[in-house]
């Protein structure tokens, strides 16, 4: 029997004002219930079903788990684009501009929907945003 397995790929780049990438950063991110449960209405086109639209930065430390609902202390604009790499995949490209979410100690990442119900969360090491720095991403969701 074949089953459907949804993964995430994350990527932050951290930029000073010059220009310069001081911190490059991937990894592999879990897609929470919420998100997999937003996926099938959205296929079923149940009208709970919304696309992923948000990108949103926050501050727990936690570990993610599937049962994550929420980012702690949430900073999220609207997703810059999404494009589609291959055939099953889809690739959110987001960024985080000087003058957002300044002050922020930024430990957890998440895709939001339309909703605002959380897709899929990321946790690293903290990133302290001021006006030096912006953050500019990709988050690719991969459906095998």
């Amino acid at each position: 029997m074949d089953s459907i397995k949804v993964k995430g790929a994350f990527v932050v780049d951290v930029i000073d004002n010059s220009g310069n990438i001081v911190e490059h950063y991937q990894d592999n991110n879990l897609v929470v219930t919420l998100g997999k449960t937003n996926a099938a209405k959205l296929l079923g086109g149940h009208a709970d079903g919304k696309k992923v639209s948000k990108i949103a930065v926050g501050t727990n430390p936690a570990d993610p788990t599937v049962s994550d609902t929420s980012i702690t202390g949430m900073y999220s604009k609207a997703i810059d684009g999404a494009s589609y790499p291959d055939a099953n995949s889809v690739q959110f490209n987001w960024s985080l501009d000087n003058a957002e979410a300044n002050g922020m100690s930024i430990v957890e990442f998440g895709l939001l929907n339309d909703s605002n119900a959380l897709f899929a969360r990321k946790v690293r090491t903290a990133i302290t945003k001021t006006s030096a720095v912006r953050l500019v991403g990709t988050w690719k969701i991969t459906i095998n």
